[in-house]
């Protein structure tokens, strides 16, 4: 679907066929297409050809949950802000005011979502469009370090068990 064509109304959205699908269905999908087009994965990640990137990528095939443990200067920010490229470019979700989340137009989990869903015909429930840059953020408190949320963690001393 072109940005000029996407749909405005969930009955517009049905008519086109798209299909819900869990962020690592997204992520799996679309990193399989890449990887297919021979599209360099992690653009600006030197040294870990053999080691790391790997081992994401089989993260990412199978689905799995990532945790980057590290010193600093080791790209895991890097290598986490390189996660988006495989989103979807755009997802809907249903354009309700108010609302506290971008709710699945398929499958709303609050109570407004889907009272809306249930009492609303398609043609009347607005769509709206999430773009990808909008869907990866950082979020710490001011002056707050990574560390100081999740406490510290020496990799060499969680390696040893």
């Amino acid at each position: 679907m072109s940005e000029c064509t996407l749909p405005a109304t969930l009955a517009e959205l049905r008519a086109s066929g798209w299909k819900s699908r869990s962020v690592k269905q997204e992520i799996r999908e679309n990193f399989l297409q890449q990887l297919a087009s021979g599209s360099e994965l992690f653009p600006g990640m030197v040294g870990y050809e053999h080691t790391v990137i790997p081992e994401i990528s089989l993260a990412l095939l199978a689905g799995h949950d990532i945790l980057f443990l590290g010193e600093k200067g080791q790209g895991k920010s890097r290598l986490m802000r390189l996660l988006p490229r495989f989103l979807d470019p755009v997802i809907p979700y249903l354009d309700l005011p108010g609302c506290a989340v971008h709710e699945d137009p398929w499958h709303p989990i609050t109570k407004q979502g889907k009272a809306c869903v249930a009492q609303r015909p398609e043609t009347e429930i607005p769509i709206a469009w999430w773009p990808r840059e909008q869907r990866y953020a950082e979020r710490l408190a001011p002056g707050t370090r990574f560390a100081d949320i999740i406490g510290e963690i020496d990799p060499a001393a969680l390696a040893a068990g």
